[in-house]
C-alpha cells in the first residue's frame, strides 16, 4: 500500500480497508483436561442438606409436645402416627335444651347510643381516643352512615317556564318525581318531546289556493301496460313502416323516379 499521507482530504477506498481487528495477534489458549489431582478448587463433598424425615420429626416435636412427651423427636415418623392412633378420642356431651334456648330471641332493643339509620355506635372508639387519633366529624359525615342513605337525585333540569311543562304539571305530572308519562303504570318516556326550531315556511298554507280554496290532488300517473309477444312484434313492424315511410318522404327525387319509370 501507499503511505499514508497526512492530508485533511484523504480518502481510503473501501476495497482497500481491511476488516475490525485484522492486525491484532491472539495467543492461543491450551486445552487443559480436567483431573481431579490439578482441580484442587473443587470439593467432591456435597453440603449436607436435611432430609424430609428430619423436617417432618422436628415439626411434630414441636407442635405434639403437649400430647406426646414421651415421644422423642428423632423417632420414626410411622411410632408416632401409630401413638396418635392410640389416643382415644375425646367424648363430647351436648347439654339438654332449656326452655329459654327454645323459646325465640327478644326483639334486639337499639339505645340510644346507637345510629338508627346504619346501627353503628354514636360514641367515639375508645382505642383512638387513647392514642389521640379521635377527631371532631360528626357521625353523619362517615362513610358507612352516607352509604346507609336513601340516594337523594338533583331536581329536574327542565324550564319550569315551558308552556308544556305547565300543561302536563296541570294533568298531575311532576318532573321531579322521575317517572315517566302515560297512565296508572306511568310506562314511557320521563322528559316530554323536544321541540325543534322551524327556520323555514316550507309546508304551510300546502293544498290551498290564493282565494283560499281546497286545490285538487294531482291525478296519479296512469299505469305502464305491459304487452306480450305478439303486440311486442306487431309494434315493430309499424315501426320499421313508419321509418320507410319517413325516409322516401324526405330522401325521394322526382327525376330518379322518372329515370327509373316508377311513378312519382
Amino acid at each position: 500500500m501507499p503511505p499514508l499521507e497526512e492530508d485533511e482530504d484523504y480518502f481510503l477506498p473501501l476495497e482497500d480497508q481491511r476488516v475490525f481487528g485484522a492486525g491484532i495477534r491472539r495467543k492461543r489458549v491450551p486445552f487443559v483436561l480436567s483431573s481431579e489431582q490439578e482441580l484442587s478448587t473443587t470439593t467432591s463433598t456435597l453440603p449436607s442438606k436435611p432430609s424430609g424425615s428430619s423436617i417432618a420429626d422436628a415439626y411434630l416435636s414441636i407442635v405434639l409436645k403437649n400430647k406426646s412427651a414421651n415421644t422423642s423427636p428423632n423417632a420414626p415418623i410411622g411410632e408416632q402416627e401409630r401413638e396418635r392412633e392410640s389416643i382415644p378420642p375425646r367424648a363430647t356431651y351436648s347439654a339438654p335444651p332449656t326452655s329459654s334456648a327454645v323459646s325465640s330471641p327478644p326483639p334486639p332493643v337499639q339505645s340510644k347510643d346507637h345510629c338508627e339509620i346504619c346501627n353503628l355506635p354514636l360514641s367515639s372508639d375508645p382505642s383512638n381516643a387513647d392514642t389521640g387519633t379521635s377527631t371532631d366529624r360528626p357521625h353523619e359525615a362517615s362513610l358507612a352512615h352516607q352509604v346507609c342513605l336513601s340516594h337523594s337525585h338533583p331536581p329536574s333540569h327542565l324550564d319550569r317556564s315551558r308552556a308544556g311543562l305547565r300543561y302536563l304539571a296541570t294533568y298531575g305530572w311532576d318532573p321531579d318525581s322521575r317517572k315517566g308519562l302515560g297512565a296508572p303504570g306511568r310506562e314511557g318516556i320521563r322528559e316530554p318531546l323536544k321541540g325543534r326550531m322551524k327556520n323555514d315556511t316550507a309546508g304551510l298554507g300546502a293544498g290551498m289556493d290564493e282565494d283560499g280554496n281546497r286545490i285538487k290532488p294531482p291525478s296519479p300517473p296512469p299505469k305502464v301496460q305491459k304487452l306480450n309477444a305478439k303486440q311486442v312484434r306487431k309494434a315493430q313492424l309499424d315501426s320499421r313502416k313508419r321509418g320507410e315511410k319517413l325516409r322516401n318522404m324526405f330522401f325521394q327525387s322526382d327525376e330518379v323516379l322518372k329515370y327509373l319509370g316508377e311513378e312519382a
